[in-house]
């Protein structure tokens, strides 16, 4: 595990939000042609798993949805992954749920059901919504020892569909970060 024994902030009015990605060096977090996924090795597949290991929820966009949900909710009934889960003391059932409406309301449903962590798992465009509007805690990234390129309208970055003004930027502190092989697994907190 590349993060064991991991621990999360309990906050008592709302849910800790944490996201989980993998970049290239040249800040690609998906590539709209066939024959560059998976851009990340299997250690990050694992920290994949391992993070989702420690949700009480996982948040998926309607569009990663579409292109990954079978394949998503398929990982989640592996006998593997629930056990795992009940290792952790959490039930072996991730609740999987695709965001399709008002975040700050999603997030009230969230508490309401008692889910204290939360794994969003994006993609871009539903991170973006979720810095915008300040609900996102914690990012985990990998950086893939890949540089992929781009042409206009081919490729993905961290954050879509949103520009932060300069009073707004994001700002980030690293918490940890280590080196498997050539990758870098980086986590930050969110300031701001």
């Amino acid at each position: 595990m590349v993060y064991p024994n991991l621990k999360f902030p309990k906050f008592t009015t709302c849910p800790f939000f944490y996201t989980n990605f993998v970049q290239t060096v040249d800040g690609k977090v998906a590539v709209k042609k066939e024959g560059y996924w998976p851009i990340g090795s299997k250690t990050d597949h694992d920290v994949l798993v391992e993070l989702r290991a420690y949700a009480d929820c996982l948040i998926h966009g309607k569009n990663l949805s579409n292109e990954f949900g079978s394949v998503t909710r398929e990982s989640l009934n592996e006998s593997s992954f629930k056990k795992i889960r009940q290792k952790l003391g959490k039930d072996p059932i991730l609740p999987y749920i695709i965001a399709t409406h008002d975040l700050k309301e999603l997030t009230r449903q969230l508490h309401e059901k008692g889910y204290k962590h939360v794994l969003v798992e994006g993609g871009p465009t539903l991170l973006g919504s979720f810095l915008k509007e300040n609900l996102m805690d914690e990012i985990f990234l990998t950086i893939a020892p890949k540089i992929i390129g781009n042409e206009a309208n081919s490729t993905l970055t961290l954050v879509e569909g949103y520009l932060f003004p300069p009073k707004a930027i994001k700002k980030l502190k690293l918490l940890s970060s280590k080196q498997i092989e050539n990758e870098l697994y980086l986590r930050y907190k969110i300031l701001n």
